[in-house]
C-alpha cells in the first residue's frame, strides 16, 4: 500500500498541553509529537464518526471460558442473526479452558456496539473489545440484495457422527452463473 502524502502544518499549544503531550510520548507507543498528534486526530474522527452512526468497521474480540454450556452456540447464533454485519470470525483454543474469538464486523456504528454487546454479556465470556475504525470495506456479494434468492442453512451434527455426514447442496442455475460456474 502506497505511503499517504504528508502535510506539514504549524500550531501553538498552551504550554501545559504540550508538557502533558511529550509525557505521552515518553510512552513506547510513540516515537515523536507528530505520531502522537495524528493518532489523537484519528481517535478523534472515529469517535465523531461513531457518534454520527456511520458505516464503519472494526474487529471484536472475545475471551471466553469453555467451562459454560453451549457458549459456541450462543455465539454462533448470535452471528447468524446479525449475518450482514458480521463479515468474518476466527477462534483459536488457547489453552483447555479459553477461546479467543476474533470477529470482522462492519456497519451503522450503533448496530456493530449493540452486537458487541449482546456477545460480551453472554454468561461465560472473560472479556471483551470492540475496536471501531473510520475505514469501509469493499461490498461483499453475500450483503448485496438476494434478487429472489433463498439461502438455507443447515444444523449439522454436533456429534462424531458429523464425520460420516455429507451435505448436499442444490442452487439455482441464476446462483451458479451470477458467481462465474
Amino acid at each position: 500500500m502506497p505511503k499517504s502524502k504528508l502535510a506539514r502544518i504549524s500550531i501553538t499549544l498552551p504550554q501545559s498541553t504540550l508538557i502533558a503531550l511529550d509525557k505521552k510520548i515518553v510512552q513506547p507507543d510513540y516515537e515523536n509529537r507528530s505520531q502522537a498528534i495524528v493518532e489523537m486526530i484519528h481517535q478523534q474522527l472515529v469517535s465523531k464518526n461513531d457518534q454520527a452512526n456511520a458505516v464503519m468497521v472494526g474487529t471484536l474480540t472475545v475471551l471466553y471460558s469453555i467451562q459454560s454450556k453451549n457458549i459456541h452456540y450462543q455465539i454462533i447464533d448470535l452471528q447468524q442473526q446479525y449475518l450482514k454485519q458480521v463479515i468474518s470470525s476466527q477462534h483459536i483454543q488457547l489453552d483447555d479452558q479459553k477461546i479467543m474469538q476474533v470477529m470482522l464486523l462492519q456497519g451503522k456504528s450503533h448496530d456493530l456496539k449493540r452486537i458487541s454487546q449482546n456477545l460480551i454479556a453472554l454468561k461465560g465470556v472473560i472479556k471483551g473489545h470492540l475496536e471501531l475504525m473510520d475505514a469501509v470495506m469493499p461490498p461483499l456479494a453475500q450483503n448485496d440484495q438476494q434478487q429472489g434468492q433463498d439461502i438455507a442453512y443447515a444444523k449439522l451434527p454436533t456429534d462424531n457422527s458429523a464425520r460420516n455426514t455429507h451435505l448436499s447442496v442444490t442452487s439455482t442455475p441464476d446462483l451458479n452463473t451470477s458467481r462465474g460456474l
